[in-house]
């Protein structure tokens, strides 16, 4: 009876730790995987996740520079010493640094290597009202903000990761001023990515919109 136990017991554990929630992250090789359901988006230009990590690593296979974007106040351990960031602020690490898996909310864009090319929009507008807090040669970390009521006129994108902060209502004037229901709503904690396109943006709310934008540099 004692070994049958044993051997039930051997047999059972497995399934039990897949299933806990307590164990939400293991480490394989380069990689730092956090449950599935904390992928946001995975495409041929890059994987987001939520409150977890596709590589941690530097110089991890398919992977290049990695973006943190806090939802809250979170700090750990890199490479290049403590990282301490708060909601909205980000930590950009290229293919060659490193970090410790960060405890609390955020994203994490991992944007990857071989990627297919970039498409471009009709024309290209630079939009106005923006401030750029990182930029090298592949990409530019701007922070996207309007006023409430307020409009930003014709502009153009690239393709981008957009992580909204605020909840907010948005529409293109030109075509619906005062919006539709239930339509053109950025709920906040959440994460988008987007293809090349040209429009007006007017903030709909009574609180100002507030995006963190990942794009890719094209040329004009």
């Amino acid at each position: 009876m004692k070994l049958f136990c044993i051997f039930l017991f051997a047999l059972t554990a497995p399934i039990s730790v897949a299933n806990s929630n307590s164990i939400s992250t293991t480490y394989l090789k380069n990689f730092a995987i956090a449950n599935k359901d904390s992928v946001a988006i995975d495409n041929a230009y890059m994987k987001v996740l939520r409150d977890g990590a596709a590589c941690t690593l530097a110089n991890t296979t398919n992977f290049g520079t990695r973006i943190i974007v806090a939802l809250d106040k979170i700090k750990f351990k890199s490479n290049r010493g403590t990282i301490k960031i708060k909601r909205g602020e980000i930590a950009v690490f290229l293919e060659n640094e490193s970090y410790d898996l960060p405890k609390g909310s955020y994203f994490e864009i991992a944007l990857k290597k071989n990627h297919p090319p970039l498409t471009k929009p009709s024309e290209w507008v630079e939009p106005t009202k923006n401030v750029v807090i990182y930029e090298d040669a592949e990409f530019r970390v701007f922070e996207e903000r309007l006023n409430p009521g307020d409009t930003r006129d014709l502009h153009s994108h690239a393709q981008r990761v957009v992580v909204r902060l605020n909840q907010v209502q948005l529409t293109d004037p030109r075509n619906a001023p005062n919006g539709k229901p239930g339509t053109g709503i950025q709920v906040a904690n959440t994460v988008k990515f987007a293809e090349p396109m040209v429009h007006v943006t007017k903030n709909l709310s009574k609180i100002p919109l507030f995006n963190i934008v990942i794009e890719y540099k094209i040329e004009h």
